[in-house]
């Protein structure tokens, strides 16, 4: 009789009351490939607890039910700056992280380490954009690339004020003067055709 009355004592309170788990701090860190978030409680969380989607205005929300702030308030934040905006909204049985990125979330999972009171949020932005990011990225520093390369040009260019001066030290006349005009052939050759070449 007593053991009916105690089980269903507990259960009473375990429904009445449900344990709530506090979140110490977060972590939030920005990656190639998408978002890393870390979460430290005073205690772990059910996985069932744990849950996230991808909002229509480009915030990601991470929700975890039973779960609250401290008493005071007071958690421990860490933001990349690459992410755009960051929010802790706390509701009456769950909190909401917002996560404001500049590509939308494709897929998450979550993740335990062993014995650790801790969850791993890894968000990852879609593959198609990742391939357009890359292939700008690849094009841009193509772009960048272009042109004479840079020990040409300064070889080219050290010649042709060499030769320049040269010229100028002579006493012959500018008309006849081989070297004064080998010398800025090449710096004017050399400046057009890097010129030429950035453009194609």
């Amino acid at each position: 009789m007593l053991a009916k009355i105690f089980t269903s004592f507990l259960l009473y309170h375990s429904f009445a009351f449900p344990f709530y788990c506090q979140l110490q701090s977060v972590q939030v860190d920005s990656k190639l490939n998408g978002i890393i978030v870390k979460l430290e409680l005073d205690s772990l969380l059910d996985y069932k607890n744990i849950s996230g989607w991808q909002s229509d205005n480009d915030w990601f929300y991470l929700t975890l039910y039973q779960c609250k702030t401290p008493l005071n308030g007071s958690i421990l934040k860490s933001v990349h700056k690459d992410i755009l905006k960051f929010e802790i909204i706390e509701n009456e049985e769950s909190l909401q992280l917002g996560i404001k990125s500049k590509e939308p979330i494709d897929q998450f999972n979550f993740s335990t380490p062993f014995n650790k009171n801790t969850i791993i949020a890894s968000l990852h932005f879609s593959t198609k954009i990742l391939a357009t990011g890359n292939k700008n990225k690849t094009i841009n520093h193509h772009f960048d690339d272009v042109g004479i390369s840079m020990g040409i040009k300064t070889w080219l260019n050290t010649t042709g004020v060499g030769l320049t001066i040269s010229g100028l030290v002579r006493e012959d006349k500018m008309t006849e003067n081989f070297h004064f005009k080998a010398g800025l052939s090449i710096i004017i050759t050399t400046f057009i055709l890097d010129k030429i070449l950035r453009n194609f």
